[in-house]
């Protein structure tokens, strides 16, 4: 019985040391309020959450660790720790490089609490994932995605995106027939914008793949790039950009524009050519890109500027996809 007492002090005491090397290894301990089942609560630090126990400290500079489990403990509100703040502010910023070393750090420092909903771990693992999205990144994600938990997650945006990843998945494989099969099967299903032009925009990159076997996609093809056109720029601007670029590069490599600028002229009374339309719409395309200030963010190639001089002034009118409030409210989230 005494070796047992003598056994259990120098466990504890051992335990204890770990955590307070951890501690110092940290920048701080999560911070955390305690939600008892008679209604008090207590603000402390947490150090690990497994099987409804939670270990913690009152203070950072206290040497004792506690421990509180259900009945007593109703459940547990977490703070936004400053390091999963920072990583988030360079995550708007569009400094998805940066916001990733720091997520991988946030994930890896509060990884003793992954299994609390909405902890600071598995959110730093989701938005580690998004960062290598928008990264064009896809091996990385493959690689995220596979070992990721995500058991812990509550919110059905997370979800969606989640599911979404399949999308981005078809497109690191190449697999351009199922993405489009794919993408039909979530054609009548209800997403939020972010999540629907991302659909859309895999989808036009492998109609722009299927198109070549199958030229009569064509319109198909214009379809799709234009719907990402029309989503919500301000959290997609970086699909918006390409989706736009990509539908200039299909007008300029199209034979039947080519001939119509080959043979322009710009008379009234000349015939009606093939090309026509595809070109005005082209013109279209580059007034608004330059309207709306995305020529600022990602400046046109030369040949795609020049297809302002095949077309009269009075045909070419910005489209009313968005309102010239929305336009500037993109430019100005894609600048920050």
């Amino acid at each position: 019985m005494k070796n047992q007492s003598i056994i259990t002090i120098i466990f504890s005491l051992f335990l204890s040391c770990v955590v307070e090397v951890g501690a110092q290894d940290s920048p701080t301990l999560p911070k955390g309020r305690l939600l008892y089942t008679d209604g008090s609560h207590e603000d402390v630090y947490l150090i690990a959450y497994r099987a409804g126990t939670a270990t913690y400290r009152t203070s950072m500079r206290s040497l004792n660790m506690l421990q509180v489990k259900k009945p007593k403990l109703e459940s547990i509100y977490l703070y936004e720790p400053d390091l999963f703040a920072e990583a988030m502010r360079l995550y708007r910023a569009k400094n998805y490089t940066e916001a990733k070393a720091k997520l991988v750090e946030c994930e890896t420092l509060y990884r003793a609490l992954d299994t609390l909903p909405d902890n600071y771990a598995t959110l730093a693992g989701f938005y580690q994932m998004e960062c290598s999205r928008r990264l064009n990144d896809l091996e990385a994600l493959s690689a995220e995605l596979e070992k990721y938990r995500k058991d812990s997650l509550t919110r059905d945006f997370h979800f969606q995106q989640m599911e979404v990843y399949a999308f981005w998945e078809a497109v690191r494989l190449k697999e351009w027939a199922r993405l489009d099969r794919l993408a039909l099967s979530w054609s009548d299903r209800k997403l939020p914008s972010e999540l629907r032009v991302q659909i859309e925009y895999c989808h036009a990159l492998a109609l722009d793949e299927l198109v070549k076997e199958s030229p009569g996609r064509f319109e198909e093809l214009i379809d799709a790039y234009n719907r990402v056109l029309s989503a919500d720029a301000t959290a997609s601007i970086d699909l918006v950009l390409k989706a736009a670029n990509s539908l200039l590069r299909i007008y300029a490599e199209d034979e039947e524009v080519q001939f119509v600028m080959k043979n322009w002229d710009p008379s009234e009374d000349r015939a009606a050519l093939a090309g026509d339309q595809k070109l005005s719409e082209a013109v279209t395309l580059v007034r608004y890109y330059k309207q709306v200030g995305f020529n600022d963010i990602k400046p046109l190639p030369a040949n795609y500027e020049k297809f302002l001089e095949y077309a009269p002034a009075e045909s070419a009118s910005a489209p009313e996809a968005k309102s010239d409030a929305a336009a500037e409210e993109a430019t100005e989230e894609a600048t920050e």
